[in-house]
This record gives C-alpha cells, sequence and structure tokens, in this order.
C-alpha cells in the first residue's frame, strides 16, 4: 500500500529491546553522572572520555561539538513540492492545528507523541535541542495539511547499558529519530510525504543555529511502507539497529509488528547487516569511538 493512500505515514513504536520507551531529551547536565562499576567506568574514561563523549558534552558550544562528529553532512535535496502549499518551521501558534494532523500517523495510540506536541515545538525552537518541526502549510486557506517531528533517540537515556554514561548523551544526539510524518487526504499522492522526509533528513542532519546535527536517521513503520522508504535511500532493518561500544552492542528495535528503516546521513557512518541476540539488525558503525575489528 502507497502512503499516499495510508493515513499513517510513520510513527516511533519503537523500544529498547534491553531498555525503557522512548522520551523528550532531558537537560544535558543528566549526562554527567558516573557508573558505579569501575571497569566500565575505565572503559568509559578511555573511549568516550579521551576520544569523543566527555570532550563532546564539555565542550562550551554546540558549534564545538560538531567538530567531533563523523564524517561530513551528506548532501540533502528537498523534492520540489506542487503549488499551492510551503514547508516552514512550526510556531508555537502550530500547535493546536497540527495535532489532528499529527495523530493521523498514530491515531489508534492515547499516549502518541501528539500529546506532547507542545513541548516537542518548544524544544524545536531552543538552539540547543536537536528537536525539529515542520508543517505544510495550504497558502490559499493557511490551513494545515501536512508536518513531521523529527526527535533525538532518547531510549539511549533509559537503556540500562547506558544509565550514567557519556554515551548516552552521545548516541541521543547523533541518532536521529523521524518521529511521526503526516498528510491529510487531499495531498496525499503529490510528493509531500518525500518532501517532508528530505526536511527531516536536512534538519537532523545539519548543525543550524548551532545545533548538534545528528549522523544517522531511523524511522519505524509498518511493513508496507518498506518500499516507500527504499526508494529514499533508507536501508531496511525488521529487528532494528545495534550500535557498537567500549562495553558491548546496544541494541534497539521496534514494536512487534513494525520495522525499522535506517538511512546515514555522514559519510563516517557505516550500516551493516548481520545477526545478533535479537534477530537480524543494521549494525551502526561509526556513532562512537571503538577498538578497530
Amino acid at each position: 500500500m502507497s502512503p499516499g493512500n495510508h493515513s499513517l505515514i510513520s510513527f516511533d513504536q519503537s523500544a529498547s529491546l534491553i531498555g525503557g520507551p522512548p522520551g523528550l531529551i532531558p537537560d544535558a547536565s543528566a549526562g554527567a553522572r558516573r557508573s558505579g562499576n569501575p571497569a566500565r567506568r575505565e572503559a568509559e574514561r578511555m573511549y568516550s572520555g579521551s576520544v569523543l563523549g566527555e570532550r563532546m558534552y564539555a565542550a562550551p558550544t554546540t558549534a564545538d561539538r560538531s567538530g567531533m562528529q563523523p564524517g561530513e553532512i551528506i548532501p540533502v535535496s528537498v523534492p520540489a513540492l506542487p503549488d499551492g502549499i510551503v514547508i516552514r518551521d512550526a510556531t508555537r501558534a502550530d500547535a493546536a492545528p497540527l495535532e489532528p494532523v499529527i495523530r493521523l500517523a498514530d491515531p489508534d495510540n492515547p499516549d502518541g507523541s501528539w500529546r506532547v506536541l507542545p513541548m516537542v515545538i518548544d524544544q524545536s525552537l531552543d538552539p540547543e535541542k536537536p528537536s525539529y518541526v515542520r508543517v505544510v502549510e495550504e497558502t490559499s486557506s493557511a490551513a494545515l495539511v501536512g508536518g513531521m517531528t523529527a526527535l533525538p533517540a532518547t531510549w539511549a537515556f533509559t537503556h540500562p547499558m547506558l544509565i550514567g554514561s557519556p554515551n548516552a548523551h552521545i548516541i541521543a544526539g547523533l541518532v536521529a529519530c523521524l518521529d511521526s510524518l503526516a498528510v491529510v487526504d487531499q495531498w496525499r499522492g503529490k510528493g509531500v510525504a518525500r518532501a517532508l522526509v528530505a526536511e527531516a533528513e536536512k534538519a537532523a542532519g545539519s548543525n543550524p543555529a548551532g545545533k548538534l546535527g545528528a549522523a544517522v536517521l531511523y524511522v519505524t513503520h509498518e511493513p508496507e511502507l518498506a518500499d516507500f522508504y527504499a526508494g529514499l535511500g533508507f536501508t531496511l532493518s525488521p529487528d532494528g539497529i545495534g550500535i557498537p561500544t567500549p562495553t558491548g552492542l546496544i541494541c534497539h528495535g521496534p514494536t512487534k509488528g513494525f520495522r525499522f528503516s535506517v538511512k546515514a546521513l555522514r559519510t563516517g557512518v557505516q550500516l551493516e547487516p548481520m545477526p545478533t541476540p535479537y534477530g537480524r539488525q543494521l549494525v551502526i558503525r561509526g556513532v562512537l569511538p571503538v577498538p578497530a575489528r
């Protein structure tokens, strides 16, 4: 079934395979806690502390942090839109009219991310928070007819292998999630969803207003949307993703019945399909510095 004929374009239905549910990004100071395990703390010091982690989050500005990212930004071209609509950044005034649109992406979930849309928009306006909200506005009526939200991988903050680790902030910042994407019926099948995905890639992967850009973008979707995302350069990973760290492989997968599709946003990232304890996943190399294989 094509996205143009389906009320669900995408939404985040994912859970850490050994962690907790996704949420919004907490204050950066939360990453200052240290692990109580001496061996793990030493491993974190060797690879996060001296190479990337503590340097990145001790950096005075996000501009300084961006110099420690893997490779260069991969250029993104946003497809041309049909006449009569524009894509723009969301404002606080958009929260109420955007909610029923975003809710199309997750209509049966009473706890969907549409419930916290005002908070997400507030975070998207904060130059220190890697959250992004775009709306599609009909120029003749000023009605909102589509939208997308892209968020950091905040499941990293509750993953048991990352609690107290500076790597939680690195993964949350460098792994972005296309959380919700929806277009109303009358504008489907016109390339609007494709343009919104490109907007998510461009926003998450760049460093606008000093924000720390992501190195990879993933989306959780129904199986019938796999071809849609493959056509946009994403790689399907039915059982989720794995991120190598100095202390082990961090795994994160979709809720049963859904799939992940993943796309690199920077040249230093490699996606490698391989078996893990949780199925065949895409292992994302380059997000964290680890010893050579």
